[in-house]
Order: C-alpha cells, then sequence, then structure tokens
C-alpha cells in the first residue's frame, strides 16, 4: 500500500489586544495538522506581516506577561525593548506629508487624508524588534501531531498594536 503525498494550505485570522500579545495558536496547528489527514511531513506557518512574528517556546508569564497581569515587566519584553526601545528615535517613523514636507520616510505609505496628511503607524521599534523573531517557521509532523517538545508551544507574536494578524499554514506529506 502506498501513501499518497498532499500539500493543503490554511490560513487563520487572529486578533491581537496590544503590544507583545503573545497568543498560544497551538492547539490551532493540531488542528489543522488532524483535519489536512498528513500522518509524516512538515507543516511551514508564516505570518503575513513585518510587524507579527512566530515563536516556539514556553507560555510561561514571567517569560510573556503580559505585564500588567504580573505586576511587573516580562523577560520577553524587557529583552526586545532593550532591543529596539519604543522611546528611541527611527528614521521610518519621521513620516514625508504635507505637514512634515521634509519627512525622511516617504515610501510605503498609506494615502493620505483629505488634508495631505498621512496618518502612519508610528513603528520603527516593531520592525527592528522582528528582525530578531522570525516570520515563519517550519514544524514536523510525525504520527498526525506536532512532533515537539513538553514545554513547547507556537505562539503568534504581536509586535507592533491590535489589530487582525493573518497567518498561514502549508503542511505537505504523506497521509
Amino acid at each position: 500500500m502506498t501513501a499518497n503525498f498532499l500539500s493543503k494550505v490554511y490560513t487563520k485570522i487572529y486578533k491581537t489586544k496590544y503590544r507583545l500579545h503573545f497568543i498560544k495558536i497551538t492547539e490551532d496547528l493540531n488542528n489543522i495538522i488532524k483535519e489536512s489527514g498528513i500522518k509524516e511531513g512538515l507543516v511551514l506557518i508564516q505570518t503575513h506581516h513585518t510587524t507579527a512574528s512566530l515563536w516556539v517556546n514556553e507560555d510561561e508569564k514571567n517569560l510573556i506577561g503580559p505585564s500588567e497581569e504580573i505586576g511587573y515587566t516580562a523577560d520577553l519584553k524587557k529583552i526586545l525593548d532593550k532591543f529596539a526601545s519604543p522611546m528611541d528615535d527611527y528614521g521610518h517613523n519621521d513620516i514625508a506629508h504635507k505637514e512634515n514636507e521634509n519627512g525622511k520616510r516617504n515610501t510605503h505609505l498609506c494615502e493620505p487624508d483629505e488634508n495631505g496628511i498621512i496618518n502612519e503607524c508610528i513603528n520603527g521599534h516593531a520592525h527592528a524588534q522582528a528582525m530578531i523573531l522570525q516570520t515563519s517557521i517550519s514544524l514536523i509532523v510525525s504520527g498526525g501531531k506536532w512532533l515537539k517538545g513538553k514545554w513547547q508551544e507556537l505562539m503568534l507574536v504581536e509586535l507592533d498594536h491590535d489589530r487582525e494578524r493573518q497567518v498561514s499554514f502549508m503542511i505537505q506529506g504523506l497521509e
């Protein structure tokens, strides 16, 4: 008996609530693997965004927070903000528009409003933080399940602000 090779793509939308919101998406991954019928293969997970990332690690409050709930700054927030603080100056945030004609950034912009103002996110820090996290990740499927360690979870990480985020899952392998 020969197994069939399959390749399927699924896309999910997640609503983030705040900057550095870690959303556990392991259950969605497990459901996609089960629905696909693939027993042995790989799954590639990818965000559709430059300021959202994927992370495989522990879903542990001291690592990821949220800081407001634990009463102190979570470890990853400390590390990411030390690397690229939202309080630093970024050329990316200096938007050229009617009221700031000498702004440094004049590409990859939204359309100006009726007053000639371009309302862009001030998110240079989020793009910088994305440099040290991944926008895609490959994981092994074995026995119809994600082959993972005891504490590993798959998480979507919001590096900017609350919004909808798309994540696609491409799973390939044998039935």
